[in-house]
């Protein structure tokens, strides 16, 4: 929906007539019969074009006045509970349901329903043309002053970490309780391979269930290598960004990529200078609330929860979730995709975004160095792509800039059982082995081997043809595509799941019988991994520093006008009260709004002692839909008060008091307050 003068109007003219004769009231004074909404409208587009009006309405801002208009502006399709959100972090609640009405009685923002039904915001076409200049990203996600930097090392993520963790997972029989956390003697072996990295190892194995890299066995994790194989094929920035949304939650696959796709656009636009954790949760929000081609994004999936709608054509709403947010940006800073670079003057920890750098070794790097002990040392260089076969037979002994690895006899076992052999190991050590593999090291791999393979024991549907068919058998690719391993001249380990029908497999093979069956392991379909482009910054619009320094200008001067202007006015008491505060509120910008036509009579607040006044605000609240704002003792007998936003629902009158059933704003939760211990009750008219 664009946002043009005509959208205006007819937004101002479809307003309920109660709230359309106040506004026209308020700026054009008595409103003459017959009268025609739309002629009023386009009036009151007039008056605001007038010499000066916009200048005084201007002169009017103060900073979060300007800071509502940037989020308005800047995010599309927001709501006014997004709004209460994306300031919740800096102002309080009451205070930002009431700036956002008085906007839009001063006529600053409005509101249209969407094709969706939504209520949305767009700032108003009439002044936005000067209010452009005032209005920048830099409002909203200020640029941080270090006053003290940190000199800490920082971790980041990188292959030989990844590398170092599947490893770990291999040999030190990783085991979880019910909660999903690491045990006592994983947590153990996890902080003397990855000193100071107990949470990052738990974050790490939440992903990687999450990803389903790997599931829990009847006694450990268990990895599923092939799907490890596709995810390590991809980019390393695709591979982080994925871990680090899965370490939050498990999400949809199309919920993955969204996530994922939001983390490499945040970390994109962060700037060198570094963002505070509010800045970042904000850029979050901004970033997310735009798609491909810059629209609202429509999406259909869990994820719908925080950063798309439940329908295809749904609006956006990003902050639905704040605490998934929290969680991400958490993953991301232990991951070091985030780094702490220091502390802003505020004492906010400020972050920068980690210097991702793809890993491929060059043309004739040898990253490994055996020692004649059969420990090995691993210097960075390597993808994980390239350095994952190095996890099947090396035990991860600790992780650092130079990852010390041992080949013992247990992980080369595994390697054994992954269908390895001992020249094949030899094969890989070579490969990247500065210097020629240790004599001792390759006889006692190879007695390894020959132990592991003088017994084995298999288990699957096995096939035993004669010498005269073997030719039949290996040369029909029907056949070929269901051996999972030849045994022997004529005995062949198929590889299809005990539940399967085999008269099928003999079907399609043109074969009559089979021998015993037992069942070997069995391979699955294996989905690729959601695809993502490369982190996109996000668009800084700076203000105009000369317009934003006279934006404030002679506000005070104004309004002690007005207010002298006022005095000098034969207006009984309530009316000059009533003009006070629209005086005060910064809705009167000319003398001609003055006069005792324009004066809204209602009452808006009432104290503790007035029981009715309480009541009358809740029912007149109730009938027109507005947000009530109440201040009562703390619920929890301490000294203080608390102050609470909603909607009234419901109220249940006695002789002696009253019962309000309110929906408290934002987390909607259905609330009993007695109105006789209300200290305070505001009704916030929107």
């Amino acid at each position: 929906m664009e946002n043009t003068i005509d959208t205006w109007a007819e937004a101002i003219a479809s307003l309920p007539d109660k709230e359309f004769f106040n506004i026209m009231r308020l700026y054009l004074g008595k409103i003459k019969t017959p009268y025609n909404k739309q002629r009023l409208s386009s009036q009151l587009a007039s008056f605001l074009k007038a010499p000066g009006h916009i200048e005084t309405i201007i002169s009017f801002l103060d900073d979060f006045d300007i800071e509502i208009l940037c989020a308005v502006r800047f995010i599309q399709n927001i709501t006014q509970d997004n709004l209460v959100l994306f300031f919740s972090d800096s102002y309080k609640l009451p205070l930002i349901y009431t700036k956002i009405a008085n906007l839009q009685e001063r006529l600053l923002i409005y509101t249209v329903k969407n094709q969706d039904e939504k209520t949305i915001f767009f700032v108003n076409p009439i002044l936005l043309p000067r209010l452009v200049p005032l209005l920048s990203m830099e409002r909203l996600l200020p640029a941080p002053v270090i006053a003290e930097k940190n000199f800490d090392d920082l971790f980041i993520i990188s292959p030989n970490f990844l590398v170092s963790f599947i490893s770990a997972v291999r040999n030190y029989n990783f085991s979880l309780k019910s909660d999903g956390l690491l045990k006592k003697n994983s947590l153990s072996a996890i902080e003397t391979v990855f000193p100071g990295q107990g949470e990052c190892i738990q974050l790490l194995t939440n992903a990687f269930i999450n990803l389903s890299l790997m599931k829990e066995g009847k006694k450990s994790l268990e990895i599923d290598e092939e799907r490890l194989k596709l995810f390590a094929g991809l980019a390393e920035a695709q591979q982080y960004a994925l871990l680090c949304a899965a370490s939050c939650s498990r999400f949809s696959r199309d919920g993955l990529k969204k996530e994922a796709q939001l983390l490499l656009d945040c970390l994109a636009s962060v700037p060198a200078s570094g963002f505070s954790r509010k800045s970042l949760l904000r850029l979050a929000f901004m970033i997310g609330s735009k798609t491909e081609d810059g629209s609202a994004v429509a999406k259909n999936s869990r994820f719908s929860q925080i950063l798309a709608a439940a329908k295809a054509k749904e609006n956006y709403d990003a902050f639905q979730n704040v605490n998934i947010l929290d969680r991400m940006i958490d993953s991301a800073a232990h991951f070091g995709l985030i780094q702490k670079i220091g502390l802003g003057e505020n004492g906010d920890e400020v972050y920068a975004a980690g210097k991702i750098e793809g890993s491929q070794a060059p043309q004739g790097m040898k990253p490994l160095s055996i020692e004649s002990t059969f420990a090995v040392s691993l210097m960075p260089g390597l993808s994980l792509s390239q350095s994952l076969i190095l996890s099947k037979f090396l035990k991860i002994r600790q992780y650092g800039v130079v990852c010390q690895f041992e080949l013992t006899r247990e992980s080369a076992a595994n390697a054994f059982d992954a269908g390895m052999s001992a020249s094949s190991i030899f094969e890989q050590l070579e490969g990247f082995c500065l210097y020629e593999i240790p004599q001792n090291l390759k006889i006692n791999v190879q007695e390894w081997y020959n132990s592991f393979s003088s017994i084995n024991i298999y288990k699957g549907f096995v096939l035993k043809v004669i010498a005269e068919n073997i030719p039949f058998v290996e040369k029909n690719p029907k056949i070929q595509k269901y051996i999972q391993e030849k045994l022997a001249d004529g005995i062949y380990l198929l590889n299809i799941p005990l539940d399967s029908d085999i008269t099928e497999f003999l079907s399609e093979c043109g074969l009559t019988s089979v021998g015993s069956v037992k069942m070997p392991a069995v391979k699955h379909e294996i989905l690729a991994f959601p695809l993502l482009r490369s982190g996109r910054a996000f668009d800084y619009r700076k203000a105009d520093e000369k317009a934003a320094q006279g934006a404030f200008e002679g506000a005070d001067h104004i309004i002690e006008s007005f207010m002298e202007k006022l005095s000098g006015l034969e207006l009984d008491k309530n009316q000059k009260e009533g003009l006070r505060n629209r005086i005060l509120n910064r809705l009167i910008i000319t003398e001609s709004q003055l006069s005792a036509e324009a004066v809204r009579t209602e009452i808006l607040e009432a104290e503790g002692m007035d029981f009715y006044g309480k009541l009358h605000l809740i029912d007149a609240a109730q009938k027109q839909g507005d947000l009530l704002e109440i201040q009562l003792p703390n619920s929890d007998g301490s000294k203080g008060y608390q102050t609470i936003v909603g909607k009234p629902d419901t109220i249940m009158r006695s002789p002696t008091d009253a019962i309000l059933s309110l929906i408290s704003e934002p987390d909607k939760e259905l609330l009993q307050l007695y109105v006789s211990r209300m200290t305070h009750v505001r009704r916030l008219h929107f």
